[in-house]
């Protein structure tokens, strides 16, 4: 069937299941959705809370995919793609979570997910997002690839399958997605059990194995402190397996073997320059919890936590040197340091993150 591939990076989890998804009951499976009136968001860069768009795309062996996708200004996303009446196989349903970010002064969005392939969204000037080809450019078509904006964010809670490194240590149960590198935590309700009993008989209790699940997200209260945050629900357990790979793992590993030099930093509204003279450096140290460097003219040292593929840092103690042309950038960097970000690794470039803008690059030292 040829239904969602000329989609995929954009609803990713079709790469993970084909065209042979969840069918509905009664063959009309839909998402909790609002009226798809349009709300002309058009500065993705400044959302102040989550916010939807909703299309029918067109589709070879379906009526249309009913597609969504919302965004979070903390940089995350979740879409689904509903296969509308698959020649008469029931409405099929794909969902994806993952990670966005945008470029081109908010005008271009890039979804990344569980295959690793960045699906591309332009924005248009009425708000409406707009599907783009792999390469970025519009899909040549006179059929429409528009999303529109909805009243009000459309909750997604339909299944998905997810591949993830999944750690259980005094009574806290961690899944980190292995395709976007997001860290949940695991609910202890549904089938769970089952869950915990598979990882037990591995004899690694307290380090991640790799597990393969049915699972949604839901709100739940949060493990630490107040407040709720989003979890895995386990619908079911497919497998796991202490030899399987993941990508947000290997992530770990290629942070750790640093050092990492900066080759690019973006200021509040614009890049600043990185002037020769100020030579900014960090490694991670993994085993003592700890970042250590040169901002670009002190030594620094911070505590930081990498929770799937996002640092989570700490305040910095550095030598107090004055270094001409170089402590603005040493503040910019210093400043990132202590507040982290999702950090991704393209080849030899790390790219560090703060919600879904890329605020600075490294390469290995």
């Amino acid at each position: 069937m040829r239904c969602a591939l000329s989609y995929a990076p954009l609803l990713l989890m079709t790469m993970l299941t084909g065209c042979g998804g969840r069918e509905s009951g009664n063959g009309a499976a839909t998402s909790q959705t609002t009226s798809s009136a349009v709300v002309p968001i058009r500065n993705v860069a400044s959302l102040e809370g989550a916010a939807s768009w909703v299309g029918d795309i067109p589709c070879a062996d379906c009526d249309a995919i009913r597609t969504t996708v919302t965004l979070y200004p903390d940089g995350t996303f979740l879409s689904e793609g509903i296969n509308l009446e698959t020649k008469g196989a029931g409405d099929t349903i794909f969902t994806e979570i993952g990670r966005w970010t945008h470029a081109e002064a908010a005008t271009r969005i890039q979804l990344r997910g569980a295959s690793g392939v960045p699906g591309r969204l332009a924005v248009d000037p009425d708000g409406s997002l707009r599907m783009l080809d792999m390469d970025g450019e519009p899909i040549n078509s006179k059929r429409s690839y528009q999303l529109s904006g909805t009243v009000a964010p459309v909750l997604i809670t339909h299944p998905t399958r997810l591949v993830g490194a999944f750690t259980y240590m005094a009574d806290a149960a961690l899944l980190v997605e292995c395709g976007s590198g997001l860290q949940f935590p695991v609910d202890m309700s549904a089938d769970y059990p089952a869950l915990e009993a598979a990882y037990l008989k591995t004899g690694k209790v307290g380090r991640p194995v790799v597990v393969r699940l049915k699972a949604h997200l839901a709100d739940r209260p949060a493990i630490e402190g107040h407040g709720r945050t989003l979890s895995v629900v386990v619908d079911s357990m497919d497998r796991i397996n202490p030899g399987d790979g993941c990508a947000a793992l290997r992530t770990q590993d290629d942070i750790a073997a640093g050092p990492w030099r900066l080759v690019a930093l973006q200021g509040d509204s614009a890049p600043i320059n990185i002037p020769a003279n100020a030579k900014a450096t960090l490694a991670w140290s993994r085993s003592e919890g700890q970042l250590v460097g040169n901002g670009g003219c002190n030594r620094f040292s911070a505590p930081a936590v990498v929770r799937g593929t996002t640092l989570v840092g700490g305040a910095t103690t550095r030598t107090e040197m004055f270094c001409t042309g170089a402590m603005s950038v040493e503040a910019r960097f210093l400043s990132l340091v202590s507040t982290g970000g999702a950090l991704r690794v393209q080849e030899d470039t790390l790219i560090w993150s703060q919600g879904p803008r890329d605020v600075a690059r490294f390469v290995r030292e």
